[in-house]
């Protein structure tokens, strides 16, 4: 005879916990936490973000100028995702470094989270959804940073989630039956994420995107008429008009536009910055994007199901995006996953039914128990003792100059016109606000001309009359980006070191030095 345990475990529906789904889910999800956490905060946009969210709080408005250079000091700036930048200011200022990249850990588990939901939806299958997920990880993971754009990460999946959920039960996907009437209004979460994601960060415009990929694909779609097909997709206009309403909701109302508009236009930029290049098989990030669109591609043509045009319009529309710019893969990789989970399972549909779903109970829990371990040990009271790779134990990265700063910000050490990194800039903003910078990782900020010249200088180029045209009295050079440039000015009898660490070289003109 069993016993009551044994039966609930051998039984078809009442299964133990764990299962293996749950494993599976476990897995893919422990991988975004570790990956967030074991990458150190990088010199770039999080802390001039950080510095822009301290002004905001202090000042109790948002800047209409620049205040932190004296290249453009005065120039107007129009600073768009003020509200992430309060927030990441508000994160620190209670918990530091450790804090932001928690925080950073937890945004990125519920981006995820949120798309395995959106995943299962349109496949059906646990662990084909969570092994797709950790594959497009090569992809999605390459422009992960602690910067605004991740708190708009999982806002543009819960637009993927909202939109999959109101096709299921009143779009064409649907068959038009409402189902239950539990999610009959669920379109109206769109304008309130909206009103969100306008102060967040500019990547708001792939809301409106998406909304009118899905009214477009839903009318082609429809196999009756085009009066029936506009009254069925007429809740999804109304809650777009809305949510297009919703967008105005911001400090600059319609012209937040031309922010967005002006900074995908710049041709200075696209020229400059690498993660505004077009993508191409040049870079890692370009061979990986390309690897995996071939995989979307090849998964849609063997799917017993031929993707509807809703898929196909987003994947175009964003597979067109991604080709625009490296920075613009990751979005291609969260709004293409789900489909391509429906089409490998629509391909292997027959195998899942033979799929032990239980598993041995106490693997399971070992497996688990050791992913909770790996996470927290990586925490930050812990992860700075681990025998990680030098460049991966500290919670802020190696290269940034923070021993550099500090001699800077001693009594009569700054100098008036500095010449350093963007990134650098960005660290000074926020470590030595009274030191005005030459650049910074505000890009759209500074004119094509000056970009180009701190090009140029960064090679060591034309250096006596583009120092001499800026007024330059002192660099803090990066040892690794601007090594030419530092050779010269150590070469040069016009220039004394005056500090120097592992990262970082401070020189300055003899009559400035101290």
């Amino acid at each position: 005879m069993k016993t009551t345990t044994e039966s609930a475990a051998t039984g078809p529906i009442a299964e133990r916990f764990p299962t293996l789904d749950h494993v599976w889910l476990a897995a893919a999800l422990t991988i975004v936490i570790i990956r967030a956490l074991v990458w150190p905060i990088t010199p770039s946009d999080y802390w001039w973000q950080l510095a822009y969210g301290r002004w905001i709080v202090d000042n109790g408005a948002i800047p209409l100028v620049d205040h932190f250079s004296f290249t453009r000091a005065g120039e107007p700036y129009y600073d768009q995702p003020w509200l992430s930048q309060v927030l990441m200011y508000g994160i620190f200022r209670v918990g530091g470094a450790a804090l932001s990249l928690v925080t950073f850990a937890a945004t990125l588990a519920l981006t995820y989270t949120l798309l395995l939901r959106v995943c299962i939806l349109r496949g059906g299958s646990v662990r084909l959804s969570a092994g797709l997920l950790i594959l497009s990880l090569a992809v999605g993971m390459t422009n992960w940073s602690l910067r605004s754009q991740v708190f708009a990460m999982p806002i543009l999946v819960g637009y993927l989630l909202i939109l999959e959920t109101w096709r299921r039960t009143h779009g064409a996907r649907g068959n038009g039956v409402r189902h239950d009437g539990q999610h009959r209004h669920v379109l109206w979460l769109l304008p309130l994420l909206m009103v969100v994601w306008v102060n967040m960060h500019g990547s708001f415009v792939l809301g409106g995107v998406l909304i009118a990929l899905v009214f477009a694909g839903e009318l082609l779609s429809s196999r009756s008429g085009w009066r029936e097909a506009l009254e069925r997709v007429r809740p999804l206009l109304l809650w777009g008009g809305l949510t297009a309403v919703a967008i105005l909701v911001n400090p600059r109302g319609p012209r937040v536009f031309e922010y967005v508009f002006g900074l995908m236009g710049n041709p200075a930029i696209q020229r400059i910055v690498d993660e505004w290049l077009p993508t191409t098989t040049a870079s890692i990030v370009g061979r990986l994007f390309f690897l995996y669109a071939m995989l979307v591609a090849g998964a849609a043509a063997m799917g017993r199901r031929r993707p509807n045009p809703v898929d196909l319009l987003v994947l175009a529309v964003f597979f067109w995006l991604a080709l625009s710019g490296e920075r613009h893969v990751m979005w291609f990789s969260l709004v293409s996953l789900p489909i391509l989970v429906e089409q490998l399972a629509s391909a292997f549909n027959g195998n899942r039914e033979h799929q032990d779903r239980q598993g041995n109970v106490l693997m399971n829990r070992t497996f688990l128990a050791a992913m909770l371990l790996g996470v927290l040990l990586l925490l930050p009271p812990f992860k700075t003792h681990l025998p990680l790779p030098p460049h991966l134990r500290p919670l802020i990265s190696v290269n940034t100059p923070v021993a550099s700063v500090e001699y800077l910000r001693d009594a009569g050490r700054s100098t008036e016109r500095l010449f350093h990194t963007e990134m650098t800039g960005s660290f000074l903003m926020w470590a030595a606000p009274e030191q005005k910078v030459f650049v910074d990782a505000r890009v759209e900020l500074y004119p094509a001309d000056q970009l180009q010249a701190y090009r140029m200088l960064n090679a060591g180029l034309a250096v006596d009359s583009l120092l001499a045209a800026y007024a330059i009295d002192g660099l803090l050079l990066d040892k690794e980006r601007q090594g030419r440039l530092l050779e010269w000015a150590r070469m040069s009898e016009d220039w004394d070191v005056r500090f120097e660490e592992e990262c970082c070289t401070y020189l300055v003109k003899p009559e400035t030095a101290d």
